[in-house]
Order: structure tokens, then sequence, then C-alpha cells
């Protein structure tokens, strides 16, 4: 039997796919950060490239959005789920959040360090 007005029942979860295009944002920035923390001499990002060094102005800015976003997409999958229809949106989007987070968070507690390519040459 369908719902009102030939409606199947079933609802949308809106926070989750928030969370979720949240999380693949700020996911994608940390991404971007781990790419040029391991290679710093890629152009993955053309004529901005040069700002991507150590100290520069475009890896902190990226780091405080993956920050952000990461922290965003966490909370909103929290949030989405707490209703009790925990779907896969909101798992998505925590986990999206958790790996948008990992650069910054592992960044200023100094767990990383600068990686060398071959150390036996």
């Amino acid at each position: 039997m369908t719902g009102i007005y030939g409606s199947s029942g079933k609802t949308a979860n809106p926070l989750g796919t928030i969370g979720v295009v949240v999380g693949a944002i700020g996911a994608s920035f940390s991404v971007v950060l781990w790419i040029y923390r391991f290679q710093p001499e890629s152009q993955l990002l053309g004529s901005y490239s040069a700002q991507m060094g150590v100290g520069g102005t475009m890896t902190g800015q990226l780091g405080t959005l993956a920050l952000v976003f990461g922290l965003l997409a966490v909370a909103v999958g929290i949030a989405g789920g707490l209703g009790g229809r925990s779907t896969g949106s909101t798992v998505a989007a925590i986990l999206l959040g958790i790996a948008a987070l990992s650069y910054p968070i592992m960044n200023s507690l100094h767990l990383i360090e600068r990686c060398v390519p071959n150390p036996v040459s």
C-alpha cells in the first residue's frame, strides 16, 4: 500500500546527504595535502603548486578548510544518525569526515614527518 499522494512512505535523509558532500570536499582537501606532503614537487595544482611547499600559505589554508569541513561532516553525520534512521549516507559522512581530519590532526600533533623517498641511496 502506498502512502499519501502515491509516496512509498520512505523519507530522505538530508543531513546525511549534506554530510557526504561536505565530507567529500574536506577529504579531497586532505588528499591534496597528503600528496604534497609526500611529493612536494608535484604539479597537481598547476601554478598554485609553488604555494604548497613547507610553510606555504595555501598549505595552511587548505589544512584549515579540511579541518572545518571534516568536523562539520562528522557532526552532521552524527546528527543525522540520532533520529534512529541511520543510513549509509550518515556512515559515509562520518567516514569522509574522519578522512578529512586525518591530515590536519596528524600534522598539528607532529605525528608525521617529511618522508624520504629512498633513504638508502
